[in-house]
């Protein structure tokens, strides 16, 4: 008769806990920072985005979370520039903060990128991201202030 030994009970015991790593991992939402820009005459969308393990409903993790992520984009954007001339796209809503699970982030933020930068609709692009996320917010700088974020969409029923 076959018996579990406690190594065994212990490869199984570390087998669950991978699995449950795995699947918490897979499900963590994300915080992107997206640029509507254009370089040269022609639109672009960088982004990053950082796996969100803190909760963001503390202010002080929010705060710090988008600003991390907010500052690494723009790093890139501003490294990009020796590419051609940089434009917002957008005055106001040139740069945005989403928060947002990953599944909606790898399957449809894809999407409605192209019809962005396909067509411009900065619009359109705000409506569908507002319905794919969490929320969105824009992100400013505030002389004396710093960076302010300001809640533009909210989705409570993702």
């Amino acid at each position: 008769m076959n018996q579990l030994t406690l190594k065994d009970f212990n490869v199984l015991e570390r087998l669950e806990y991978q699995k449950s790593k795995f699947k918490n991992m897979a499900s963590q939402d994300y915080l992107i920072a997206i640029a509507l820009i254009e370089q040269n005459l022609l639109r672009a969308m960088p982004l990053g985005g950082k796996e969100v393990k803190d909760n963001l409903d503390d202010p002080e993790n929010f705060k710090k979370l988008g600003e991390e992520v907010v500052l690494n984009l723009l790093l890139r954007v501003f490294q990009r520039s020796d590419e051609g001339a940089l434009k917002r796209a957008s005055e106001d809503k040139g740069l945005l903060l989403v928060h947002m699970h990953p599944k909606r982030m790898q399957k449809e933020l894809p999407f409605i990128k192209s019809e962005w930068i396909r067509d411009g609709d900065t619009q359109q692009f705000l409506k569908y991201l507002g319905n794919l996320s969490k929320e969105v917010w824009t992100a400013s700088f505030i002389k004396y202030k710093g960076i302010e974020f300001t809640s533009i969409s909210k989705n409570e029923e993702i």
